[in-house]
């Protein structure tokens, strides 16, 4: 159970927030082009859904080293390097993530010391802008999750690349 809450966690919770903002899009628009009776909760549930799929997605691409990196530049350099700049670059990101983790904890303890509520659901902010602390958070935990695989396990930070580190890309010819 650990392992699968490892490996999904992310993407389940990022998957079922996009479902669910797509059927409230969805609904919405019926409602209102189709029944003429516009409902308002449908667009705020989906910009929560929005905010917790974007946020629960950020320490998913983290996990999967998938953000978008300038690599071409990394690659100029030899592997020692490469590896330090990116372990360097990871260095500046992981005191990112704990700023904004730590900042996203300060926002949240405002929500919780003064009640603002929203206008369609009437519901408590404190809960949707949980998003913060939980994206921020799972990022930078996951950040620290890769170094210590690769410092455990020996799993690479860098991506493989044609000097003979790790199979080649295939080429495909017309």
């Amino acid at each position: 159970m650990y392992t699968f809450i490892e490996r999904r966690l992310e993407e389940i919770i990022a998957g079922t927030c996009v479902v669910i903002m797509c059927g409230m899009v969805f609904l919405h628009v019926v409602m209102r082009y189709v029944f003429n009776h516009p409902i308002s909760w449908s667009d705020e549930i989906a910009q929560y859904m929005m905010l917790w799929s974007v946020y629960m997605s950020v320490a998913w691409a983290v996990r999967e080293r998938a953000h978008i990196r300038v690599l071409n530049f990394n690659n100029l350099f030899p592997r020692k390097i490469s590896l330090a700049i990116t372990m360097f670059s990871d260095l500046i990101w992981f005191v990112l993530g704990i700023v904004l983790t730590w900042q996203s904890i300060v926002l949240n303890i405002s929500f919780w010391e003064n009640t603002y509520r929203s206008p369609a659901l009437d519901i408590d902010q404190k809960w949707p802008y949980l998003c913060l602390v939980f994206g921020f958070g799972l990022m930078t935990l996951r950040l620290v999750q890769i170094y210590f695989r690769w410092w455990k396990y020996g799993e690479p930070i860098l991506e493989p690349r044609d000097d003979g580190d790790g199979p080649k890309p295939e080429m495909n010819h017309v």
